[in-house]
């Protein structure tokens, strides 16, 4: 009888274990470095399967910075990501994402975007919205361009606003310095976009 079973089984759990406890530890350095940089409060993770965040107030808003998984089991997913919170829900709502095979798919199944009239910024971004005139002038040439830098530095995921939140997501986790890197630019992106979606919810209020 083999008892290889009963010695590789555990090692590779082991390792396994491992590998998450140093993924983990990474993550947290990278963020508490993050949250020093922004004038933000890291808060380390309370338990094994917690996770450390980033959170606090910049430039009047409520904002965090965190990993999150989805699925289960060999398809579970992790993704970085950041939101900015709202004073108040508004009527607008947005999505912006870099052009590629997945936006071909959702316009096939008859998904609408937008043109802002930027050549170069309309054949690298899709953009979808309830309110696409007021949009489009709202995506001003800084903020366009805003969002092309951070196209280029790497950012892969998408910006949306629900309800009463921006947030923007990308695959992977904060064990990776570049992508936390990548954040602190990327935050003040997400709190230009909360500007525009408070501009539309005072337009609604007028």
């Amino acid at each position: 009888m083999s008892f290889m079973p009963f010695i590789v089984i555990p090692l590779i759990g082991g390792l396994v274990i491992w590998s998450a406890w140093i993924q983990k530890r990474k993550a947290a350095a990278n963020l508490q470095k993050l949250a020093a940089q922004l004038g933000l409060e890291f808060l380390p993770a309370r338990g094994w399967l917690a996770r450390p965040s980033v959170a606090g107030t910049r430039r009047g808003k409520v904002v965090q910075i965190f990993n999150y998984t989805t699925g289960s089991g060999k398809s579970q997913t992790t993704w970085s990501a950041a939101r900015v919170q709202l004073a108040a829900p508004g009527p607008l709502t947005f999505k912006l994402k870099k052009r590629g095979v997945a936006s071909k798919l959702t316009a096939l199944f008859g998904a609408r975007d937008i043109s802002v009239g930027d050549a170069d910024f309309d054949r690298a971004w899709f953009v979808q919205t309830n309110q696409p005139e007021f949009l489009c002038a709202a995506l001003l040439p800084e903020l366009r361009e805003k969002l092309m830098a951070a196209r280029r530095a790497g950012a892969s995921g998408a910006f949306e606003l629900t309800g009463a939140e921006v947030k923007y997501a990308e695959i992977g986790s904060f064990a990776t310095a570049k992508r936390t890197d990548r954040f602190a630019t990327l935050i003040d992106l997400l709190g230009d976009l909360a500007d525009v979606a408070d501009v539309a919810a005072e337009q609604n209020q007028a």
